[in-house]
């Protein structure tokens, strides 16, 4: 029986070591096999997947740091999560990510085999991490300053490694947390399951008036109040449909259709759609942690808000850059305001706008108060005593006196900024009547300056908060320095939440487009 029962532990002592070979010997061809793969990566070569793989740099370290041992599969301390990032993929195309940046359908599909699938999923995770943190578009707006945040995707994936668990709180985590954002992401999901919209489209053409008739005013008609039998007409019924389509959409409400009017007439749900995307994109750039107190100027819905712990304490109409000066988007602290201030005017202005009215006829600008300091001199003098044609470009400086046709107003609020933009009044009321406001050249002018002095002024606990009429009437230049600067946040955005509805506005600077192009391709080149 001895012999017996040692050949017998013989035995199984010699398959606990082939079985000990055997693992030895798969950790070891996978760790060959990934080796390969991310070496292929790093050459350029990875031919097998039909999405390109983004983040090679971070892929070679992190199997490095890893043996090259699987990180989904196998053993891998990941393998228990692919279902859940799976899923977490297919979430993030309700906030306008698209599925092939993240390898959806090779990694629903599994054909591949399993090296290159240990990839893809470390490749989308790494890419989802960063698109919910800081956008997933390469280029923002060309006249985007705002710096967008970085976060290390690969401290996270360590993280995962260590816990095992968590993959899905950790992603929804780093989408933006405000309000504001899930409303946008509410409304899509509405859209998404809306049912398409039946009446056609009103063709193109010459604007549409009252007394009008032809087959698109009978488009009209069918768009706004319904199918049904049409005169053809522009009446008086028609007209008040215009009026208040116009007014919801935030458009000058004149009832005549010109082509602002119909772009937003003729949007389908998906062009709404593309909308609130490029919009969540936008949410995705701006940094994560906004103060409490501040104020944001939204360039797109003409309005400035003040923010006051968390809460809405002021609304104003605002006026903002032309569509060839646009107004730039960035943040910086107001820091003092300036009461009956001087005007000097910027570089571009002077030279593209004022030159040539100067070296016609400098009367009138003399009569709005511009003085000229020449090249060499120290003094202004009025703009009627310099020889206009004789002065070029860069030779002269420019200024408005202060008094009631400073384009600035009674006061200005001022941000120090590269763009020479802040924020101040106009003695252009009038202009506050017109829904789309782009009128000025880059600056922020304020339909009501007192009541956002009077708040500034307040919220600073400022000595000046009693002089205001005096200040606002004297004449007198004074410059009323904050104890603590107050964050201005000037922003772009065509959709956003009012109340528990979104609602949209008409893009001004034809801005949705270019981010809604790069969202739809993004993924589909390596970046």
């Amino acid at each position: 029986m001895r012999p017996l029962l040692g050949n017998h532990l013989k035995t199984q002592l010699l398959l606990s070591l082939v079985l000990v070979c055997v693992t030895r010997l798969g950790f070891a061809a996978n760790s060959d096999l990934l080796r390969l793969e991310i070496e292929n990566l790093n050459g350029g070569n990875h031919a097998s997947a039909t999405s390109s793989v983004r983040n090679t740099d971070d892929l070679s370290a992190i199997y490095g740091d890893y043996q090259y041992q699987p990180l989904w599969f196998a053993d891998g301390p990941l393998a228990s999560l692919r279902t859940d990032l799976q899923r977490e993929i297919l979430r993030s195309a309700d906030h306008g990510l698209a599925l092939h940046r993240y390898h959806y359908d090779e990694l629903l599909a599994g054909t591949l085999p399993e090296t290159q699938l240990d990839v893809l999923y470390t490749d989308a995770l790494l890419s989802q991490v960063r698109d919910r943190y800081r956008g997933a578009v390469a280029q923002v707006d060309d006249q985007w300053y705002l710096e967008r945040e970085s976060i290390d995707p690969r401290g996270l994936l360590q993280q995962l490694v260590a816990q095992g668990k968590g993959l899905s709180d950790l992603l929804h985590a780093l989408w933006p947390q405000t309000p504001e954002y899930w409303a946008l992401v509410a409304k899509r999901a509405e859209l998404s399951t809306a049912a398409d919209a039946t009446s056609r489209p009103v063709d193109g053409g010459p604007a549409l008036k009252p007394g009008a008739s032809g087959p698109r005013v009978a488009q009209l008609q069918e768009r706004l109040l319904g199918p049904g039998e049409h005169s053809g007409t522009f009446d008086e019924q028609l007209r008040q449909a215009v009026v208040t389509f116009q007014q919801g959409a935030g458009l000058e409400a004149d009832g005549i259709v010109g082509n602002a009017t119909l772009e937003v007439l003729n949007a389908t749900r998906f062009s709404w759609i593309d909308r609130l995307d490029a919009n969540l994109e936008r949410w995705r750039w701006l940094p994560r942690d906004t103060p409490s107190t501040y104020i944001r100027v939204n360039i797109a819905a003409f309005q400035m808000r003040v923010i006051e712990n968390n809460a809405e304490a002021l609304t104003m109409d605002i006026i903002v850059g032309r569509p060839y000066r646009e107004t730039p988007i960035f943040t910086e602290d107001m820091q003092y305001l300036v009461f009956f201030p001087y005007w000097n005017v910027p570089y571009s202005i002077a030279v593209k706008d004022k030159l040539p009215l100067l070296r016609q006829d400098p009367a009138p600008l003399a009569a709005a108060g511009y003085q000229a300091r020449l090249a060499g001199s120290q003094e202004f003098v009025p703009v009627t005593e310099v020889d206009w044609q004789t002065v070029r470009p860069g030779q002269f400086t420019l200024r408005q006196l202060p008094g009631d046709h400073n384009a600035l107003g009674k006061v200005k609020f001022m941000l120090p900024n590269q763009h020479s933009v802040y924020l101040h009044d106009t003695p252009d009321k009038a202009l506050f009547r017109k829904s789309e406001r782009t009128f000025s050249s880059g600056c922020i002018r304020l339909a009501e300056p007192r009541k956002l002095i009077e708040w500034v002024l307040n919220h600073d606990k400022s000595n000046y908060l009693t002089q205001v009429d005096r200040l606002f009437e004297s004449g007198e230049t004074t410059t009323a320095y904050l104890k603590d600067p107050i964050p201005v946040y000037l922003v772009y955005f065509t959709a956003f939440a009012v109340g528990d509805d979104v609602v949209f506005r008409r893009d001004v600077y034809g801005r949705d487009q270019r981010i809604v192009d790069q969202l739809r391709e993004a993924g589909k080149s390596r970046v």
